[in-house]
């Protein structure tokens, strides 16, 4: 697969073929993201990763993933029993990488390359978590930069002065390894383009709450973590890689130089790098209405 055949994959009609890559315990968003994935007529989910985290809701990377684990099959019963039974879910590392060649071993790491390789159609990693299945993937089997595409969502805009946000500070070799790969590669940074996506409980309540199992677990998981107060807003931050896919009009894309990223969490350019895809703006309006039409008449 090539740039430029991502992009016409994404925008055409077609349904893509999918590994969904989750720290799904970290907070609400991977949640709302799995639903849609699964619920999308855009999408065939072929399997789901479990990704590694740390932080207040994990002792380890380890405990982190474990519990993403976990979650991944709460919420799939919650969305399609029948399809949560077809659809498999993997572990992942348990730990970060220290380098760019240490290749942290794990079942997602082998589904990556073992799914990739074995198909003749090209299948699209959607990340949403720190990036170390992929990375360790990619540092295994460099052949799977040829037939595949990585959406992540991950780093800051690139006008930012450092790009230390959570799933990129947590694994930055990992980053590294995605950003000099050359496989076909979609960046939605964090603060400066993802951070206007944003929803509140009114708005939550008014389109979800009383629907069905599903849109009442994620009403009541978000009002549990972000504790609302007057004015209060949230980032559902993972919904953006599905919607690469399932709206992609929703997003504002452009192909630049993959920057470097270096090891002290910045950004470093060079005009003659490879070329990647970057969304500089979301629209969230229709994106949300997506979401929301998705999750609420399932």
């Amino acid at each position: 697969m090539t740039l430029s055949e991502l992009r016409a994959l994404l925008e055409s009609d077609k349904v893509v073929d999918i590994i969904l890559d989750t720290d799904t315990y970290n907070e609400i968003d991977d949640q709302f993201a799995l639903a849609y994935a699964m619920l999308s007529k855009k999408v065939n989910l072929l399997s789901v990763n479990a990704a590694p985290f740390k932080n207040s809701r994990s002792e380890s990377a380890a405990d982190g993933m474990e519990k993403s684990y976990n979650e991944i099959f709460n919420i799939m019963e919650l969305t399609d029993a029948e399809m949560a039974k077809q659809v498999p879910v993997y572990r992942g590392s348990t730990r970060f990488m220290t380098s760019k060649t240490d290749i942290v071993e794990s079942d997602a790491c082998d589904n990556i390359i073992n799914t990739v390789m074995s198909r003749e159609t090209p299948v699209v990693i959607v990340a949403v978590g720190a990036i170390s299945n992929v990375a360790s993937a990619l540092a295994k089997e460099p052949e799977i930069a040829k037939r595949s595409a990585v959406i992540w969502l991950g780093g800051h805009a690139l006008e930012r002065p450092d790009t230390k946000e959570f799933n990129l500070r947590q694994d930055i070799p990992g980053a590294q390894v995605l950003f000099d790969s050359k496989i076909p590669f979609l960046q939605i940074p964090c603060d400066g383009v993802c951070s206007s996506f944003i929803t509140t409980p009114a708005e939550l309540d008014y389109y979800l709450k009383g629907k069905n199992d599903l849109c009442n677990y994620l009403c009541s998981i978000t009002g549990d973590y972000i504790n609302w107060g007057y004015g209060r807003s949230k980032v559902v931050w993972d919904v953006t890689a599905v919607g690469c896919i399932t709206l992609p009009s929703s997003m504002e894309i452009v192909e630049i130089p993959t920057p470097y990223v270096t090891s002290d969490c910045r950004y470093s350019f060079d005009s003659a790098r490879h070329h990647y895809l970057y969304v500089r703006k979301i629209r969230r309006d229709p994106l949300y209405a997506d979401l929301f039409k998705t999750l609420s008449e399932k």
